[in-house]
């Protein structure tokens, strides 16, 4: 399958799914978010598909919500949660997936573009890459599992400075840390990654889906509960007066930078 926005092709057991917006630092738009969530269907309805390995087109691995349509939110409630329903059913879709999901971070992972990185069962990241929980820069609270799940991986006094100040995470953070498994040369995480991939869908493919199971099986039903928290909490900051100004101001610095 081939959509403009997201990418999926599937080769040897292996699902590669690449957010395809490069030109708009792979933002999290509608339509990215409800193409993920095909992407991710697609894949698992394939038997002989056992690994998934999820990328960003170009130098962002994916820059978080797209602010075009965060900005529309406060005008159009439907769009708000169709927004919120398709970003919160693919973070649990990759959560809960047999599939091994495998993050490929070759740059900056921000806001729910650190939620894909959170959600997936391996990350390797380029020395390129960088984590931020860009949220209230534009006065919204967490989404994308975020605030459930940083504080399991970095724990909760990283995940509040992380969160609370935005001060990013360097590749070197995260793997101290523990967000990320592996850190190579950006011209490696490529090769590395398919090497990885490839590893796991030529071994015991039986048991690689019942095995993730049993990891995650104690926080998924908590976590779907989460998410529909962060949900309901994000959505009723969208519409906030200072949430829109500062999401049009950054509009407007984006639009700048790119003239």
């Amino acid at each position: 399958m081939t959509d403009d926005v997201v990418l999926l092709s599937i080769d040897g057991g292996v699902a590669s799914i690449t957010l395809n917006r490069p030109a708009y630092a792979n933002a999290m738009s509608l339509e990215v978010m409800e193409a993920l969530l095909r992407a991710i269907r697609d894949a698992e309805a394939d038997p002989d598909c056992h690994v998934a390995v999820l990328r960003g087109a170009g130098r962002v691995f994916c820059g978080g919500g797209d602010l075009g349509d965060l900005a529309r939110t406060a005008n159009d409630a439907k769009l708000q949660q169709r927004m919120v329903t398709a970003l919160q059913d693919g973070m649990f879709a990759l959560a809960s997936s047999r599939l091994v999901v495998i993050a490929a971070v070759g740059g900056a992972a921000a806001g729910a573009g650190l939620g894909l990185v959170l959600n997936a069962d391996i990350v390797l990241a380029s020395t390129r890459a960088s984590f931020h929980g860009a949220y209230l820069a534009i006065g919204l609270t967490p989404d994308a599992g975020v605030s459930y799940l940083l504080p399991l991986a970095i724990g909760a006094k990283r995940a509040s400075a992380m969160v609370l100040t935005g001060k990013p995470a360097s590749a070197a953070d995260a793997l101290a840390w523990g967000l990320v498994a592996e850190v190579v040369e950006p011209d490696a995480l490529d090769a590395r990654v398919d090497v990885l991939a490839a590893a796991l869908a030529g071994g015991p493919t039986q048991v690689l889906g019942p095995t993730k199971k049993l990891l995650g099986a104690s926080a998924l039903a908590a976590y779907r509960a989460h998410l529909d928290a962060e949900a309901v909490s994000i959505t009723g900051y969208a519409t906030h007066p200072d949430t829109q100004r500062r999401i049009q101001a950054m509009i407007e610095r984006a639009s700048k930078a790119g003239t």
